[in-house]
């Protein structure tokens, strides 16, 4: 059984071909070559491997000492000394101190993230973290950017959010983005003297994460694990990951998460959604694919792709029936998960996030769930997506 007619399913065959004919003209090479990193079993950059570098970037270098590979001097009673070779006389130095380069740091961190608050430029932190070329500290950036979000507005703590899904994976590594909530985890009683909202703030940044799918839901039990090594047995902590499960498990969970820290009007997120409903009516109107997914991509909202997903299908369930717009869309959606431009993580949230949509659309369409219902059916026959248990999908999935 098919959700679509013979001349829908003709529209829909015809948009996944337009991009087949895009690969054999090799028009694809420099569409898809931003989104190398994003694909099915594309390589991920490794953290700290970045060549890009500014002559006026900071940069927080280590002396480290090699023992392995000494330098002497040349032996006067060696045959082959010459002491014209030998202008400059050597000195012994120490190794940098591994503590000062920490202390530096964090300095250097603390720096970036108020000129973030103050800019809100992802793209200029990102430079300035990479151009740092410290990856194994990653997790102090994580940290203090949350910290520093505490005492603040809701407007910094959207911010250091968005900022987070941005950086992940490519300039801040998953085990830094995981270890630097471990460490915000361990401290939060410290941080309750000053921010006593801390246990709450950071529960729901937490949960925030898990729903850009920046961390595992399988992470809350790694927190877990920390609770009996911790102060008084953790109990502001264990708090924590209290709140946290309640709001990854709330029935309408995903929607409040991302509204959490005020009106969406006021989010950097906005811009980003208003460019999304705006690409696909742009697509309904002219049926580009290639310009559509060159807009998505322009973006660069890899984190978010869920949101245009969500969009993605409620256009099609608001669709007149018969009309081209649910297989032009989905003919889309095909296309975007076979090139990987859109992961099967976004994918999944975007599709569990309709669980909750459904029931506000009913009232202006009656028959949203059953629309819905053929639109997953469709989606599991094409390759689109597949949710957990056999095609329905987990009403808050981030997984």
């Amino acid at each position: 059984m098919s959700l679509l007619t013979p001349d829908q399913r003709a529209i829909f065959d015809e948009t996944v071909r337009l991009r087949a004919l895009d690969v054999l003209n090799g028009g694809e090479e420099g569409l898809t070559a931003s989104a190398a990193g994003t694909g099915p079993g594309a390589p991920h950059q490794k953290p700290g491997s970045r060549v890009k570098k500014g002559d006026g970037a900071a940069r927080i270098k280590t002396a480290v000492a090699d023992s392995a590979n000494p330098c002497y001097a040349l032996d006067v009673n060696d045959p082959n000394y010459d002491s014209a070779e030998e202008p400059y006389k050597l000195k012994a130095t120490s190794a940098f101190p591994r503590t000062d380069v920490i202390v530096a740091y964090k300095g250097a961190v603390a720096a970036m993230v108020e000129e973030y608050f103050s800019s809100a430029d992802v793209h200029e932190t990102a430079r300035t973290l990479d151009d740092m070329e410290q990856p194994l500290y990653q997790h102090y950036f994580v940290k203090r950017l949350v910290t520093m979000s505490m005492d603040r507005g809701n407007r910094e703590k959207e911010a250091a959010a968005v900022l987070l899904s941005a950086l992940y994976p490519t300039h801040v590594a998953p085990a830094q983005i995981q270890r630097g909530f471990e460490r915000l985890l361990e401290s939060v009683d410290d941080l309750a003297l000053d921010v006593p909202s801390a246990a709450v703030d950071l529960a729901m940044f937490i949960a925030r994460a898990t729903v850009d799918d920046i961390l595992p839901r399988s992470f809350l039990g790694t927190l877990e694990g920390l609770l009996p090594g911790l102060k008084e047995g953790g109990r502001r902590a264990g708090e924590t990951i209290d709140l946290a499960h309640g709001h990854l498990a709330d029935r309408h969970g995903v929607e409040r998460i991302l509204r959490a820290w005020g009106d969406s009007t006021k989010s950097p997120l906005d811009a980003a959604k208003s460019a999304m409903q705006e690409l696909l009516a742009e697509y309904l109107n002219s049926g580009d694919v290639a310009e559509a997914r060159r807009c998505l991509r322009a973006l660069n909202a890899r984190y978010f792709h869920h949101e245009f997903v969500k969009r993605t299908l409620v256009l099609c369930i608001e669709a007149a029936v018969g009309a081209e717009t649910a297989p032009r869309l989905l003919g889309l959606l095909k296309v975007l998960s076979d090139s990987g431009e859109v992961t099967a993580s976004q994918m999944t949230i975007g599709f569990g996030r309709m669980a909750t949509v459904v029931e506000d659309l009913r009232l202006d369409v009656p028959a949203a769930e059953e629309r819905m219902a053929g639109l997953r059916l469709m989606a599991a026959e094409e390759g689109i997506h597949r949710g957990p248990r056999g095609g329905e999908d987990a009403g808050n999935s981030s997984d």
